[in-house]
C-alpha cells in the first residue's frame, strides 16, 4: 500500500453542510411554533365542547327517562340523576321543591345543582354568581348565573376578567336545549 492509501481522511461535517442544516432547522422551527403556541387555546375549546355535549347528553338522558315512566307530574324527582326534579315538559330545574313558581329555576344554585348533576362525576368546578358582572375574577371552572328560567354556564378557567371573551353555555330549563355562544364579559 502507498502512503497516500495508508493515511486516514478526517471525516466530519463541512462549514456549508451545518449552515444549511441550522437554516432547515430554523424554518421547520418556525412553520412549528405557531401551532404549538395555539395548543392551550384548543384545549380550552376542547374542555368546553366536552362539558357542552354533556350537558346535551344529561338532558336528553334526565328527558328520556322521565318519559320511561310515564311523564309524571310536574316536580318529581329522578332518582338516577340525584333528585333532580323534572317541570311540566320534563326537564330539570333544580332539587328544591319549586311547583310554587311554575316549576322552573328561580335561583343561581338551582343552576348549580343541574349541572353538577347532569355531569355527576368528574364535572368541573363551579360557583354561583347574582349576574354576569359577578363572573368577573371567578376562580371555578364555570359560574353559573340564573337569567329567568334560563342557567347560564360561563367558562372562566380560561379568561375571568372584564371586557374578555368567554364561552358561555345557556340551558332553557323551559325546552332543554343548550346552546353555545362567546359574549364578552362586562
Amino acid at each position: 500500500m502507498d502512503n497516500v492509501q495508508m493515511r486516514h481522511r478526517a471525516s466530519g461535517f463541512t462549514i456549508v453542510e451545518l449552515v444549511v442544516v441550522i437554516i432547515l432547522l430554523g424554518i421547520l422551527a418556525a412553520t412549528a411554533l405557531p401551532r404549538f403556541i395555539n395548543i392551550d387555546d384548543e384545549a380550552h375549546a376542547a374542555a368546553v365542547s366536552g362539558v357542552f355535549g354533556s350537558l346535551q347528553t344529561g338532558t336528553s338522558l334526565f328527558h328520556a327517562k322521565w318519559i320511561a315512566e310515564g311523564e309524571p307530574a310536574a316536580d318529581s324527582q329522578m332518582d338516577d340523576f340525584n333528585n333532580l326534579r323534572a317541570n311540566a315538559a320534563g326537564y330539570p330545574y333544580g332539587l328544591a321543591d319549586r311547583s310554587g313558581s311554575g316549576s322552573n329555576v328561580t335561583d343561581s344554585s338551582d343552576c348549580l345543582a343541574i349541572f353538577t348533576n347532569l355531569l355527576q362525576a368528574g364535572a368541573p368546578s363551579m360557583t354561583t354568581a347574582a349576574n354576569a358582572a359577578g363572573v368577573v375574577g371567578s376562580t371555578s371552572d364555570y359560574t353559573a348565573v340564573r337569567t329567568g328560567t334560563n342557567c347560564e354556564f360561563y367558562y372562566t378557567a380560561q379568561n375571568n376578567q372584564s371586557g374578555e371573551a368567554v364561552d358561555l353555555l345557556t340551558y332553557d330549563s323551559a325546552t332543554g336545549s343548550i346552546i353555545r355562544t362567546q359574549p364578552n364579559l362586562p
